[in-house]
Order: structure tokens, then C-alpha cells, then sequence
């Protein structure tokens, strides 16, 4: 999961060294929160776009909003 996660990062250019670690973490909080003893690329996808929303780059020529561009990005790498 922690290869995908950084592979998620690196797909939307998020600012910052440690998106993929902050995600990873946002999502085994919830695995645990969920009683789950590993965490699987659902919690990943629970937790992507409020873990990583405040880290995109802005585009002034891209209308879609930052949600949207982690759902496409995840739908790439996690599939």
C-alpha cells in the first residue's frame, strides 16, 4: 500500500515529501477505527481526497476541482 500510495502522489504532483506517508497513516487510522487488521486499497480510497485535497498543486487552466483529480488519479493507480 505504501508504494501506491507514493505512486498516487507522484501522479498528482502533491506539494510537500511525505503525502504518501500522511495518507497511509489517515488510512490505517480508519482500518483500525473499522476493526480491520490490515489496511486495503479501500481505506485508501476512503481517505485520499481529504488527506491530499489541501496538498494539489493549483491549475488555472484545469476547471476541475481537486476532489475530481484524486478520484481520476485513483482510479490510474489503484484501479
Amino acid at each position: 500500500m505504501l508504494e501506491r500510495a507514493a505512486r498516487l502522489c507522484v501522479r498528482l504532483g502533491t506539494d510537500g515529501l511525505r503525502g504518501e506517508f500522511t495518507l497511509i497513516r489517515a488510512a490505517l487510522a480508519l482500518a483500525a477505527f473499522e476493526g480491520a487488521a490490515v489496511v486495503e486499497a479501500e481505506h485508501v480510497t476512503r481517505v485520499a481526497a481529504p488527506a491530499l485535497r489541501h496538498r494539489l498543486r493549483r491549475n488555472p487552466l484545469d476547471d476541475a476541482g481537486s476532489s475530481t483529480r484524486v478520484a481520476r488519479a485513483l482510479a490510474e493507480v489503484l484501479g
